[in-house]
């Protein structure tokens, strides 16, 4: 996952240029190829019965080198003639030293506080805006072990390399103590609905989209995991489907209203051209709060674990913030915060969950189980679908949840659910930009060929 990451902020820069070339399109792909395929992969910690809750705070001590690259911070012209170093800001100075690296010793703490999410946003931030080939500290900000030191680390010196580069970070996004003082609340919330999202067009987000849709699978590459499936087309009514649910899995369903979980659900599309509608920092805390629940359920509390979920959370941000479709945003109704969103794309004459986080306090409201009933709802209602998809799953526990709620675990599911027609959208849905058909269905070409078993 660390190395995944450290690639793909690497790469970011030249793969989400409008000036990228097929050859790019066709390299991202094929790493996408290799990433998850699966919505709703992770089981629902958000299970009521099951709920473990939020892990609690540990500590750990880690050490690494700070190493310190041998070059100047910025170069001015003087008097016409000469190079001299220039500092721009005093609290950069010595940021880089000539000296040997030091040893650190910093003590993790796994507290997933909102301050200490807020750093790490701030961090990735500065990922994503630097420019590799011109700015002097973006091979530090792409290292995720230093993010996660800086952001987590208690003790980390304020004058070491990553304590530097996270006070940088912290005063290009106004998040400093002193800074954050004279902000008003409203200022505070737009700074959180921000979206930072790249604009990326129709077209990169279709093709960005098919990796995690089992694509590997439909054009023959070779075999994905099973996915979990439910044909609507015997159903006239959401209310036809939930007949056939065992009597438990009905009172979960009547327990996942809106209006008695106290939270609210707004669609968004994705729209080419655009922002994603889900790539602010409100969305990003509910990824890694999901991540982090889910994987110290799965694996049991560790320093260990709780890194692998950083890891994995900014991954995971990160693809689908890429990808084409829509969301079902979910926020409190008394504070107006995003809790959770539902990431859906519609292809051919298939609609697939594609991915679900949410937030602590959103597992417990059964935010899941409303949009699992929301999505089979909606393919009922719609005449162009025959089956919901809700991907593979991350265990075998969340595995038969679906089950008991109709959706069969398939192992040749694209022999049920038809992917081969275009994306499916909203109208006027992408009237920005309206490239991609044509282009995905050229690359589905090339990738076909006999299957790998």
């Amino acid at each position: 996952n660390t190395d995944f990451i450290i690639m793909m902020c690497r790469i970011r820069n030249a793969m989400l240029s409008p000036t990228s070339s097929m050859a790019s399109l066709l390299s991202f792909l094929c790493l996408l190829l290799g990433n998850a395929d699966g919505f709703l992969s992770s089981p629902p910690t958000t299970i009521p019965s099951g709920f473990v809750g939020a892990p609690k705070p540990s500590h750990h001590v880690t050490h690494f080198d700070s190493y310190h690259p041998r070059q100047q911070l910025h170069a001015s012209k003087t008097n016409g003639d000469e190079d001299e170093a220039v500092d721009d800001d005093d609290d950069d100075d010595d940021i880089f030293s000539e000296e040997e690296p030091e040893r650190i010793a910093v003590t993790l703490n796994t507290t997933l506080s909102d301050d200490k999410t807020k750093k790490l946003f701030a961090w990735i931030k500065c990922a994503f805006d630097s420019d590799p080939n011109n700015d002097v500290y973006a091979y530090y900000y792409n290292d995720i072990q230093l993010a996660i030191a800086a952001s987590f680390g208690d003790n980390m010196p304020k004058n070491s390399l990553p304590g530097k580069l996270l006070e940088m970070a912290m005063k290009k996004e106004g998040l400093t103590e002193e800074q954050q003082q004279s902000v008003s609340a409203e200022t505070k919330k737009e700074w959180e609905e921000l979206l930072i999202g790249d604009k990326i067009g129709r077209g990169e987000r279709e093709s960005a989209s098919l990796g995690a849709m089992g694509a590997a699978q439909w054009t023959g590459r070779w075999m994905t995991r099973p996915h979990s499936l439910l044909d609507v087309r015997n159903f006239t009514t959401v209310d036809d489907w939930i007949k056939t649910l065992p009597r438990g899995c009905k009172r979960t369903l009547k327990k996942a209203v809106p209006e008695s979980q106290n939270f609210t659900v707004t669609a968004k599309p994705i729209r080419g051209g655009r922002p994603a509608p889900h790539s602010s920092y409100g969305h990003f805390r509910c990824v890694m709060q999901h991540e982090v629940r889910l994987i110290t359920n799965m694996y049991g509390q560790s320093t260990n674990a709780f890194v692998n979920a950083l890891a994995e959370a900014i991954s995971r941000y990160q693809g689908t913030t890429r990808m084409a479709g829509s969301v079902r945003e979910y926020r409190d109704s008394s504070t107006d915060k995003v809790i959770g969103f539902a990431h859906e794309v519609t292809k051919g004459r298939t609609m697939r969950g594609q991915w679900f986080y949410c937030d602590d306090d959103a597992a417990k409201r059964y935010v899941w189980f409303h949009s699992v009933k929301d999505l089979v709802k909606r393919a009922i209602e719609d005449d162009r679908i025959d089956v919901v998809d809700l991907g593979p799953s991350g265990s075998d526990a969340f595995t038969e949840l679906k089950q008991k709620y109709g959706f069969e675990s398939v192992v040749d599911w694209p022999a049920a659910a038809d992917y081969s027609g275009d994306f499916i959208y909203e109208d006027n849905q992408n009237n920005v930009e309206t490239m991609g058909d044509d282009m995905i269905r050229m690359i589905e070409q090339l990738m076909q060929q006999p299957r790998k078993n």
